[in-house]
């Protein structure tokens, strides 16, 4: 088991279902999101996360393993089919691209999934437990943070999503 996947599933097991946005501190409320470049999880493309400015964007991070994203992920793809000008890019951190394609494929989840085969951009993130999901306003700026899976969850993202939606782009 890798060290990044143990340090996950402690953290999954010390912090089930909590949601806070000041557990990654507040230097990430108000500033740039750091920008990424990742393959898609079938190998044939790049995407980088500057590429979707103008857009809201939910990064989020998940894996295989996790049984909460197992359950937040198809919730997530929904968001994003409802709403124009929303991007769901969904970040897995398995240590086997394979494991995520027979997830996606079996569970009929169709979004951005993106593979973290370094683990550098969960790290750059900061990223303490899964799912964690970052809302990213048209300007790239980090507006909300949502760490762990609740039931209202996906819900109150969508709320976040459609108040920045509303925002002018500057």
């Amino acid at each position: 088991m890798s060290k990044v996947r143990l340090r996950y599933i402690i953290c999954l097991l010390l912090l089930p279902g909590w949601s806070v946005a000041s557990a990654l501190g507040p230097e990430w409320f108000g500033g740039k999101a750091p920008d990424f470049t990742l393959e898609t999880i079938d190998g044939r493309a790049k995407l980088s996360l500057s590429d979707l400015r103008g857009q809201v964007v939910v990064v989020d991070f998940w894996a295989t393993w996790c049984a909460p994203c197992k359950r937040y992920l198809p919730r997530l793809a929904e968001l994003e089919i409802a709403h124009d000008g929303v991007r769901v890019l969904a970040v897995n951190i398995d240590d086997e691209r394979r494991n995520a394609v027979e997830f996606l494929k079996r569970n009929r989840i169709h979004l951005t999934a993106l593979f973290d085969e370094k683990k550098e951009v969960v790290e750059e993130y900061g990223v303490s437990a899964m799912p964690s999901a970052f809302v990213i306003d048209k300007r790239g700026v980090v507006r909300f943070v949502h760490t762990g899976y609740t039931d209202n969850e996906v819900e109150q993202i969508k709320n976040e999503v459609e108040d920045l939606l509303q925002e002018a782009t500057i």
